[in-house]
């Protein structure tokens, strides 16, 4: 398998999202523990690369090219997918290497099958991730590109693990939940966008790697992804409180 499969453009395009009317983590009951899952034995660590991948609006699936027989790069600029396919947009990455160990739907038992292919247009294709639910900060907003002062909390399912080197830009609400951003769509990280009231964000240079690993306890693989209005994605590494979401949300 090419080390495309281990990368993800870890934002979670909002188009499927919003294609697939997902509802409020309190809307679908959705509480998980916020204490780390347990991560594989050995992780399977690779360096970013660029990732050529396809939503799923209809199984609401994210699948990304890899496999046995993976589209190359130059034929990804002109492929045409079609319902229930979506091409997912470009991200520019802000982590250093990443570890994706289990698709979506597959027992944490799993050995040696835990990464699920898929045939599409004679390529071949690996599911990667599921969106769950989707919350607001600031009240309810456009999910592509969140108003001024506004953010959008999207739950995903996803086994995987990133490793930030250098430095990271964190994000908190000043209330014991912290974020890393992870992408951008310029390329150049801005610590001016516009926030709700209470939050902050500034760089911090790393003494030691940074590892970002799933949330649920023991086997499960949640992640918390939040997005600004310039269109800057964040994963959320700590959390204030013991559940997601509490009892107050």
């Amino acid at each position: 398998m090419t080390r495309n499969i281990y990368f993800l453009l870890t934002i979670i395009t909002t188009i499927l999202f919003s294609a697939c009317g997902l509802k409020t983590a309190k809307e679908i009951g959705l509480r998980f523990s916020t204490e780390k899952s347990k991560l594989p034995d050995t992780l399977n660590w690779r360096k970013i690369g660029f990732a050529k991948e396809l939503l799923n609006q209809k199984e609401m699936i994210v699948v990304i090219s890899g496999g046995s027989n993976p589209i190359p790069l130059d034929s990804w600029g002109d492929f045409k997918a079609s319902f229930p396919y979506k091409k997912n947009i470009d991200r520019h990455l802000l982590f250093q290497q990443t570890a994706f160990y289990r698709s979506p739907n597959t027992d944490v038992n799993c050995k040696g099958d835990c990464i699920k292919e898929r045939k599409y247009k004679n390529y071949s294709w690996v599911a990667m991730a599921k969106p769950v639910c989707v919350d607001y900060v600031g009240g309810k907003t456009d999910l592509l590109k969140p108003e001024k002062g506004h953010l959008v909390i999207k739950t995903i399912q996803k086994c995987q693990a990133l490793m930030f080197t250098d430095s990271i830009f964190q994000l908190t609400d000043n209330k014991g939940n912290y974020y890393v951003m992870h992408a951008t769509e310029t390329g150049k990280p801005d610590t001016n966008v516009a926030l709700p009231k209470g939050w902050s964000i500034k760089k911090l240079m790393l003494t030691e790697p940074l590892i970002i690993s799933p949330f649920g306890a023991v086997n499960d693989c949640y992640f918390n992804i939040i997005g600004d209005n310039l269109g800057q994605g964040y994963h959320q590494y700590i959390f204030a409180d013991k559940f997601y979401p509490t009892n107050e949300q």
